[in-house]
């Protein structure tokens, strides 16, 4: 309310000389009266509810402190500011009012300036509650709203993603761990085949969240035309063909100076030939042989980062040297535990090693287990992915 005549207040009084003395004080108000504490109650209960009560204790048939405990015992009334004026002024009359759930508590007798003081910040108070009150309201639609057109944009994200049924009938005897940090991901898999040929990918794009989501739909629509549409197979091409596409996209050859894009693991396997070519944009690839673990790093050059100038690298690999290989995004191993502490790419190598031999299924459900101990109650930082393909 702008102006103090919005107000309402009640003043409850035994003594009409006193309502008198403070109607006059608080001309500038609107004002109800009542002369015991059983009338109040029924004038707060009408139509016309005050902002604000001024109570006295000592009143015949029901005192202050038993109106100002009905009061806060209906949540109808409870929030109705309540200030005692009494000439009960000891200090365990204080502390009940107070305790009751009282505002204030003023001694007669009163003070013109004190009561009108008291009275102008309580009704203060009020407003602001009011207006935080409102602000929360709108901020909980507001928020609702943001958060049914992001879960409807994960519907969209999680249809382009590939099918789980269809990643397992090119892989077999593979598994994916697939966390998002958010409700939409930054992260993105891929996968398919042409011919001979099947292709998988593992994408963490720049953030997280919306503006990482974005940026995975930009990249699985990319994969898609490379791959699909111009027909390259091979991961080194693919990659140099997905930063130009990522470049033309963002208008980054205009000098731009953002740093969106991505780094990805892509590993082809042609099953006529028995080959396995990767190439990688800042992420690596693990793979073990019967001699034990082994890892190709790839190339320093995230997709997108316009500031580098290089061509990514194809490697090729025998597929039947390889017993399991591991595509995997930053996610995993960068989560912190309760002391600060990183997963840690050597523990995660470590724990690989540790469940070589086991069935897809058992790699994936002892990862998720070291995981959450890791983790234990500390909160996902980044989205996580991870692809594991047992070749038999």
């Amino acid at each position: 309310m702008e102006n103090q005549q919005d107000y309402r207040i009640l003043i409850v009084d035994d003594a009409p000389e006193n309502i008198d003395i403070l109607g006059s004080i608080l001309h500038s108000y609107k004002k109800s009266v009542a002369l015991n504490g059983e009338k109040a109650l029924k004038l707060v209960a009408g139509p016309n509810v005050p902002d604000l009560i001024l109570l006295d204790i000592m009143m015949p048939g029901m005192d202050g402190f038993e109106v100002c405990r009905r009061l806060k015992a209906d949540p109808k009334t409870k929030d109705i500011p309540v200030i005692f004026i009494t000439a009960k002024n000891s200090v365990e009359d204080e502390t009940m009012g107070l305790e009751l759930g009282a505002v204030d508590f003023l001694p007669k007798p009163i003070s013109p300036p004190v009561v009108l003081a008291r009275v102008k910040n309580q009704l203060e108070l009020l407003q602001a509650r009011a207006d935080l009150i409102k602000q929360n309201r709108q901020l909980s639609e507001r928020n609702t709203y943001i958060t049914d057109s992001i879960n409807y944009a994960k519907r969209i994200q999680t249809a382009i993603l590939p099918d789980l049924q269809r990643f397992r009938q090119l892989f077999p005897n593979s598994f994916l761990i697939y966390q998002p940090k958010d409700i939409v991901s930054g992260d993105f898999y891929w996968c398919g085949e042409t011919g001979n040929i099947k292709i998988v990918a593992a994408a963490d794009c720049t953030g997280h969240g919306v503006p990482g989501a974005f940026m995975s739909l930009i990249g699985n629509t990319l994969l898609n035309e490379i791959i699909y549409s111009e027909r390259i197979l091979d991961p080194g091409e693919i990659l140099r063909a997905l930063d130009q596409g990522i470049a033309d996209e963002l208008n980054k050859d205009k000098g731009s100076e953002t740093l969106d894009g991505m780094d990805i693991t892509i590993c082809i396997l042609n099953t006529e030939t028995g080959i396995l070519t990767y190439s990688g944009a800042n992420r690596p690839l693990f793979y073990f042989t019967e001699q034990g673990f082994n890892e190709i790093k790839g190339d320093h050059k995230s997709i997108g980062d316009n500031k580098k100038k290089l061509d990514y690298q194809t490697y090729t690999l025998n597929l039947s040297e390889i017993k399991s290989f591991y595509l995997f995004t930053d996610g995993f191993i960068d989560q912190l535990n309760a002391n600060n502490e990183k997963f840690g790419t050597r523990q995660f190598r470590e724990l690989l090693l540790q469940i070589q031999g086991m069935h897809a299924d058992e790699q994936k459900s002892r990862l998720g287990e070291a995981h959450k101990r890791h983790m234990d109650k500390e909160p996902q930082l980044d989205d996580i992915t991870i692809i594991g393909i047992i070749n038999n």
